[in-house]
Order: structure tokens, then C-alpha cells, then sequence
């Protein structure tokens, strides 16, 4: 065999298992890139529980401040001998109370927005987890009809070789 012609199918050869290494490495690096989208995904999650529970006690510690305000105006009206129950006194109290609600609608809204915030973002990572596979997939494809082309291309370079020098049969 003539020296062009070893030459012709050693860089097939090394070319075809080149883009199968390649292909391999893309799928694996994929692949570990939605591992970490995964785990990108859970903790997003987690700390959308979180922000749930201290957003709980959040209003709890909100709910009683409020109540401790609500008492302690009481507490001095009550001790300077004003009704309650009515006149300024009675919508000092409905303020404070009105107050307090709106306080705690906006700590329930930015709760709410910092979780849906989370979720978005683990919605994002499963999405990434499920473009990762299939990136991984298709760069496996992609190696084995890179290699297939490299394979016909130097088998036909061989075959006009051979055609070329009288040697084909």
C-alpha cells in the first residue's frame, strides 16, 4: 500500500475518532451543566419555602406589634379617663388598626413576588436542565455524522486513490 493511501486512512481514522472524543466531551459537559441546573432548580425551591415560612412569621411579628400599639394607646387613653369606644379615641384605634392591615397586605405582596420571583427562577433551571439533555444528545448525534462523513470522505479519497493508480478492482 502506497504511502498516500496509509496517510488517507490514518487521518480518517484520526479525524472520525477526534470528532467522536469531541462529540463525547460536548455531551458529558452538557450533561454536567443540567446537573447543575438541577441543583440550581432545588435550591431555588428551598429557598422559596423559606421565604414562605419567614414571611409567616414575619405577619405573626407584625400582627403583634400592631396589637401591642393598639394596647398601649388603650392602655393611656383608658389611664386619662377617655371612652374608647367612641369619638377621636375610637379612630385613633381604627387607624392604627386600618394601618396595620395595610402594613401587612404589602408584606404579604412582597412575599408573595419574592416567591413567585423563585419559582420563575426554578421554572428557568428545569428548562435549562431539559435544553442541557438535549444539547448532550444532539452533540452525540452530531460526532457520529461527523465521523460517518469523515469516514466516506476519506473511503472515497482511498477509492480514487486506488482508482488513479490502476490498483482498483
Amino acid at each position: 500500500m502506497p504511502i498516500a493511501a496509509a496517510l488517507t486512512i490514518a487521518s480518517t481514522a484520526v479525524t472520525a475518532a477526534g470528532q467522536l472524543q469531541a462529540g463525547a466531551y460536548a455531551s458529558r459537559m452538557a450533561r454536567y451543566q443540567g446537573q447543575i441546573a438541577e441543583r440550581n432548580k432545588q435550591l431555588e425551591r428551598e429557598s422559596a419555602m423559606d421565604a414562605i415560612v419567614q414571611g409567616q412569621d414575619q405577619q405573626r411579628q407584625l400582627g403583634r406589634e400592631v396589637a401591642g400599639r393598639i394596647g398601649a394607646q388603650e392602655a393611656r387613653m383608658a389611664g386619662n379617663n377617655v371612652d374608647i369606644t367612641r369619638g377621636s379615641a375610637a379612630r385613633v384605634l381604627d387607624d392604627t388598626r386600618m394601618i396595620g392591615r395595610e402594613d401587612s397586605l404589602a408584606l404579604s405582596d412582597n412575599i408573595r413576588r419574592q416567591v413567585e420571583s423563585m419559582q420563575i427562577s426554578a421554572w428557568n433551571y428545569e428548562s435549562e436542565k431539559q435544553a442541557r439533555a438535549a444539547e448532550a444528545r444532539q452533540a452525540k448525534t452530531a460526532s457520529y455524522f461527523g465521523a460517518g462523513s469523515t469516514v466516506l470522505g476519506g473511503a472515497t479519497q482511498y477509492a480514487s486513490f486506488r482508482a488513479k493508480n490502476g490498483t482498483g478492482r
